[in-house]
């Protein structure tokens, strides 16, 4: 029954609607942070809210006004380097973009420094370690340039190395923020300074920010040609250090650059994460060759970082260390900054404004998304918690901060795995609690929350227990259902009843619900009625104002009941889905939990969808990732390459061809590529698809026209209009259609060109519960004959398909009642039959 929900005096159903994910778009007082929710692709650059609204900090709180980019930022956001890379704690991995700020502390003090990560937020917990006081007369958006910059160039110069007054140094990239450091601090140390720039705009620049430096030591960072300037400049001797942040070839032409006892200093991290190879006989010159990584000596050398915070206060001081040049964009422009900053045209440092004001609360205007993190100080429960779902649930609680967990289970521990996986949180510092309650009673319910609540107010119940009893109803019974019923309807109405009076400090009552209760699975009623009772119980509880949700999954791979029967067929179509990926599920859970409807769900629906979503075409997409705002400025026919594709741009190209265009192109085509190619891939693109949707019109045509005539199906035989419509005749057609035994517009068609009376035999018009061919027959043979062949001695039988066997059944009896004629056989030959049977 289509309608079926009885609600506020009127029948109804319930629809599946398309849940939106409305990021808020305010000015905020809380937690945000920015993060590329898709390495590789800029434009899924969001903000979010983050766990300082829902955590209690742990060190002092900077309100930021201005985060700095780095190139360290770029290379993972477009997925060049892993996060791993960076960040091999698990519970640090999602908020790890940005790594300096400027900004002001609760008591109105000004300050710069640098974090771990995260800067790249509306709050940080500053690190006292390198937390500085921005000078008088500095503004906060100078202060924003310096302390990355010039930690790096001083860790370079006086921690990993010495620089000393008359020794020479090739600074690459000039005009970039640790080149305009390092140039400024060798200036005033006394070095002889040779420098490397990409454009002649940004030699001049130097010229004119540094009067001091010589402008026959500047060379090109496009090629290695600064090789012969090194060599000549210093008559084949080289350079005393080098500060290197190119790679590749360039990096190999910087180490020849060295004299003997050269030093090179590497703070680019390409190289190192490609694991590319250096001649060992570079070092028979007796070279160093140091990796310059601050953020390693911020985790595991916090007494270097102590001396290097105490060299660069008294540099600031001595005004040796100055603010860079800046380049501002607003928060919401975090997708153009970050452009920006990747194709190297910038000159000093590019930074995100956060805050209009120094003394501003709250942040600029931002669309951010909301999120769900867990107070360390509450205690969150889990009914079947031990199962597959149950501990991915448990770990993602406390990845967003859950410190107190109880794990429900009848059995308990059972496998390895679930002692491991709590092994595993018990080093992140997590209580964990396994109570086996039996949560179908009142008294179990009870003595669980109060378990939870011995370790913190109960803040998170999540009911995931479930209980199959699955069976055709004719095979279901009273104890079936009860059995079904109690772990989820039954244990929910406890759990609803007793948290009212024992948990105030609820924020989540959460139940996992099934899409079969909504669409139906066969043999799951009381399945699908105890998910439906769940559903109500929070339906009600939203209504009177309390935290509630239900959450329809769809069949789930990898872990649980599903996977359990499944094995590895994780293709497998399962009530009109497809199984959904245990980490698609696990990123949908901040969207299910934070919207307002009490019943959500979540599954992958069995139908083919189109890849690209038409959001945009091929060459819009590229264009927008190559920063190009109109295609008259450019050649049609010049090579992206030409036009300024760079490796960063080519791998975001790479990646959004192939994720959203269905489009792989080799490393060789993408460095041959133009927008005339590009066009021509659009348009052969548009085609196919207009030839599939075609041939999809065609075949739903095929299938409308299989659908017959309900007006003319109660009769068992029905005459069809032909080229011989005389009520006399001597040889008649008979037609028997296939399994659908229903006249369809292709018959009506067909038997407009035959030329004889046509007849077709509807054997469904007796419904009968007969389930053998000649059962069948029996029903309809009398009444066809008398209407068809009473008063002939010829005959015509054509059958279709599944109407093949029924007409050799009755041509069978029409020669036993000596008729002669023909028989014709469509898509239903014998020996097809019998094969087709002895499968079957």
């Amino acid at each position: 029954m289509a309608i079926n929900v009885y609600r506020n005096g009127q029948w109804g159903c319930y629809r599946h609607f398309k849940l939106h994910e409305d990021p808020r778009y305010e000015s905020t007082t809380n937690h945000c942070f920015a993060n590329c929710v898709k390495p590789g692709d800029l434009s899924s650059f969001t903000w979010m809210v983050g766990p300082l609204s829902e955590q209690p900090p742990t060190s002092p709180l900077v309100k930021v006004v201005y985060s700095s980019l780095n190139f360290k930022d770029v290379m993972i956001a477009t997925g060049r380097l892993s996060i791993e890379t960076f960040c091999t704690d698990r519970l640090q991995q999602e908020c790890i973009l940005g790594f300096e700020y400027s900004g002001v502390t609760a008591t109105g003090k000004r300050v710069m420094g640098i974090i771990n990560a995260g800067c790249m937020a509306t709050l940080i917990e500053s690190d006292t370690l390198f937390t500085l006081d921005v000078p008088d007369g500095c503004t906060l958006e100078q202060a924003a340039s310096i302390p990355t910059v010039y930690a790096t160039v001083y860790a370079a110069f006086f921690i990993c190395s010495h620089i000393r007054k008359g020794n020479s140094i090739l600074i690459h990239a000039g005009t970039g923020g640790i080149g305009l450091a390092a140039i400024r601090v060798c200036l005033a140390y006394g070095l002889e300074v040779f420098t490397t720039v990409s454009t002649k705009e940004k030699r001049e620049f130097l010229l004119s920010y540094f009067p001091d430096l010589n402008p026959n030591n500047i060379g090109n960072s496009r090629d290695t040609s600064f090789e012969t300037l090194i060599k000549e400049r210093t008559d084949g001797r080289g350079v005393d250090f080098v500060l290197n942040s190119l790679s590749e070839e360039k990096l190999q032409a910087s180490i020849r650059c060295l004299a003997r006892g050269g030093h090179f200093l590497e703070i680019g991290k390409y190289d190192m994460m490609k694991d590319s190879k250096l001649a060992m006989a570079l070092f028979q010159k007796g070279i160093t060759f140091t990796a310059v990584l601050v953020d390693l000596l911020f985790k595991e050398k916090r007494d270097l970082m102590q001396v290097l915070h105490k060299l660069i206060v008294e540099d600031i001081s001595k005004g040796i260390i100055q603010p860079l040049p800046t380049t501002v964009f607003q928060a919401h422009e975090i997708e153009q900054a970050f452009r920006y900053l990747a194709t190297a045209k910038h000159i000093g440092k590019v930074v995100l404004k956060i805050r209009d004001n120094e003394d501003d609360l709250a942040s600029v205007p931002i669309s951010y998304l909301p999120r769900v993190y867990c107070n360390p100080e509450q205690s969150f429960v889990i009914a079947g918690g031990l199962g597959g779902f149950g501990l991915e649930l448990a770990d993602w609680l406390i990845i967003r901060g859950c410190r107190k967990l109880v794990l429900s289970s009848s059995r308990g521990i059972t496998k390895p795995y679930q002692q491991y996986r709590i092994n595993t949180w018990h080093t992140y510092g997590v209580q964990v609690l396994i109570s086996t309650e039996d949560i179908s009673t009142e008294n179990g319910c009870r003595r669980l929350l109060q378990q939870a609540i011995q370790m913190g107010p109960v803040a998170g119940i999540f009911n995931l227990a479930v209980q199959l009893r699955d069976a055709i109803i004719e095979n279901q019974s009273v104890d079936k259902f009860a059995e079904c019923l109690a772990p989820k309807a039954t244990a929910t109405h406890h759990l609803d009843l007793i948290s009212r009076e024992l948990c105030p400090m609820l924020k989540h009552f959460v139940v996992f619900s099934s899409v079969s209760c909504g669409r139906g699975n066969a043999g799951q009623s009381n399945y699908g009625m105890a998910n439906s009772i769940m559903e109500r119980i929070i339906e009600h509880r939203v209504a009177q104002g309390l935290p509630g949700k239900a959450i329809q999954w769809g069949a789930i791979g990898e872990v649980g009941i599903v996977a359990d029967m499944q094995e590895d067929k994780i293709d497998m179509e399962i009530g009109g889905t497809l199984q959904q990926r245990l980490s698609s599920c696990i990123q949908v859970l901040d969207q299910l939990l934070t919207t307002a409807e009490p019943v959500v769900a979540s599954m992958v629906v069995a139908e083919k969808r189109s890849s690209s979503g038409g959001a945009k075409n091929i060459v819009e997409a590229v264009m927008n990732i190559m920063n190009i705002r109109d295609m008259k400025s450019v050649s049609v026919e010049s090579t992206l390459a030409d036009i300024g594709m760079d490796s960063l741009m080519a791998v975001e190209i790479r990646q959004v061809l192939e994720r959203d265009f269905d489009i792989i192109l080799t490393p060789q085509d993408l460095r041959t590529l133009t927008f005339s190619k590009l066009q021509k891939l659009a348009d052969a693109k548009a085609e196919n698809e207009a030839v599939e949707a075609a041939t999809q019109q065609l075949q739903l045509e095929d299938l409308l026209a299989s659908f017959g005539d309900e007006a003319a199906s109660h009769h068992t035989v029905l005459r069809l209009p032909s080229k011989c419509n005389d009520l006399e005749y001597d040889r008649p057609v008979l037609i028997i259609p296939g399994i659908e035994s229903v006249c369809s517009p292709a018959w009506t068609k067909i038997a407009s060109e035959i030329n004889a009376p046509t007849f077709m035999l509807q054997t469904f018009a007796r419904a009968t519960d007969e389930q053998t061919i000649a059962g069948i027959v029996d029903t309809v043979f009398d009444e066809m004959f008398e209407t068809v062949f009473a008063k002939v001695e010829q005959f015509l039988v054509i059958g279709y398909s599944f109407g093949s066997l029924l007409a050799l059944e009755i041509v069978k009896r029409l020669e036993a009642r000596s008729l002669q004629g023909k028989l014709m056989l469509i898509d239903g030959s014998p020996l097809y039959l019998q094969r087709f049977a002895s499968h079957h």
